[in-house]
């Protein structure tokens, strides 16, 4: 099997898909005390960026909103947000990547630190079926506001990988992944082919000095003309 990994925020997608989540309940009156939870939660986007962040802290903030509602009332309100939301900030580069990828026979996965209720659906939004992302609990049908399993998020990005190999008895023989954060070091040292996409300032130190593939989708010098994204083999 050969697979490719995409990270989705700053990566496939121009901002963070949590985050406009936030901004997206406190429209819905779903937030009790939406300046403090902004705030809060603005205070820990920047320990991500900055690679401090603490997620199980961030996932009990953002997650809590959704704690006692039924899965379908907020599968109802994500298919809104992605359509109006994400979808129109998805980059088209993106797009032509994940359709090259295919074109050789890589089979492509959305690989996330944000929640499946949001990574999903965007997941399908761009023809991707394989997901690794941070599993919400339910109680029956209901969010907890909890979270269940490892976290996909650095080193557990890894083991939610070596886990899904296992669980379908496949072995990778070319691993391939697209991203943005030094977040997600572990996993860019793990694979056959790391590419930073829109990386941030570590993540850009560290390419420079390995000499990995960097593709910058925010330059608009790029945009204009980009004939092959994936190299022949």
């Amino acid at each position: 099997m050969r697979l490719v990994l995409f990270d989705l925020d700053d990566t496939l997608l121009d901002g963070d898909c949590s985050a406009l989540w936030n901004d997206w309940m406190v429209e819905r009156d779903w937030i009790a005390e939406p300046g403090h939870f902004l705030d809060s939660a603005q205070k820990m986007n920047a320990a991500y960026y900055a690679g401090r962040l603490r997620l199980e802290e961030y996932l009990a903030l953002t997650l809590s909103p959704l704690a006692g509602r039924h899965m379908d009332e907020v599968a109802k309100e994500v298919t809104a947000f992605v359509a109006a939301r994400v979808v129109p900030r998805l980059f088209a580069q993106g797009h032509e990547l994940i359709d090259q990828h295919r074109q050789q026979g890589d089979l492509p996965m959305l690989i996330s630190a944000s929640s499946r209720h949001l990574v999903a659906p965007v997941a399908a939004s761009l023809g991707i079926q394989e997901v690794i992302a941070v599993e919400p609990a339910f109680d029956g049908k209901y969010f907890t506001g909890h979270t269940t399993g490892v976290l996909s998020y650095r080193s557990g990005k890894v083991a939610r990988l070596d886990a899904w190999l296992v669980e379908r008895g496949v072995a990778a023989t070319h691993l391939s992944f697209y991203s943005d954060s030094q977040n997600d070091l572990p996993l860019l040292n793990r694979v056959d082919r790391p590419v930073a996409v829109n990386p941030d300032p570590v993540l850009a130190e560290v390419a420079r000095y390995e000499g990995w593939e960097r593709l910058d989708w925010r330059c608009l010098a790029r945009h204009s003309e980009m004939p092959s994204l994936v190299p022949s083999e």
